[in-house]
């Protein structure tokens, strides 16, 4: 590579030098972007995978009445998505797991863990659609585990979100199964009537989804 020399002994990069050196750097940092992608989706897929089979071994060994046979494996699938979720946390691979961990806390009738990763996930990303499709079965099953006032106090504050977002009916239907009142929090939000006081704060929301999240106090 030939540079132009300046008279006090300095080196001058042409033009040509520059063009080639940005092309140098760029092709690289694409690729360790691509690589990480790439090892966070295979990993997902890992992940997703080991939950799926625990929920198909569960099945499996409940059907013969022998479900207790396979709690070491559930359990360890449980910690596996656990984890993942909390290295996800910020992706579309987190509610990717999120919802896989939730079906097999369910069909393992772990409704305490359930409802524990379904607040965060409310906590977090309050108006995408995993929580509004499973507002409804976060109340029947937080009721089996004694964490339904936690459950309809999050939900409550989601309704009441002064900005729209597709799943707001099946969050307003969730809380008119249990208390029918709750189903006009909307039309109090949008007269301007204030919102009660909650145990939770609303915060600005992460990339991921809508621009609103809720923290717990």
């Amino acid at each position: 590579m030939f540079r132009a020399q300046k008279t006090d002994g300095s080196m001058v990069l042409s033009n040509k030098d520059v063009v080639q050196e940005q092309y140098l750097i760029r092709p690289d940092s694409f690729s360790r972007v691509e690589n990480t992608k790439n090892s966070l989706d295979a990993l997902c897929t890992e992940v997703r995978s080991g939950l799926e089979q625990a929920i198909v071994d569960y099945d499996r060994f409940a059907r013969s009445g022998a479900a207790s046979n396979c709690q070491a494996a559930v359990d360890l699938a449980i910690r596996d998505g656990e984890f993942a979720v909390h290295e996800f946390e910020g992706t579309e691979e987190q509610l990717y797991v999120v919802q896989d961990l939730l079906r097999l806390l369910e069909r393992a009738g772990r409704f305490e863990q359930w409802t524990q990763v379904y607040l965060k996930a409310l906590y977090q990303y309050p108006t995408h659609r995993v929580v509004s499709d499973l507002a409804a079965k976060a109340v029947e099953l937080s009721a089996q585990s004694g964490q339904e006032k936690q459950v309809i106090e999050a939900l409550d504050c989601v309704a009441r979100f002064p900005v729209d977002f597709a799943g707001r009916a099946e969050v307003q239907a969730a809380l008119s199964s249990v208390h029918p009142s709750l189903a006009r929090v909307q039309g109090s939000s949008e007269t301007g009537g204030a919102p009660p006081s909650s145990h939770v704060t609303m915060v600005q929301q992460s990339p991921l989804s809508p621009p609103l999240a809720l923290v717990g106090r």
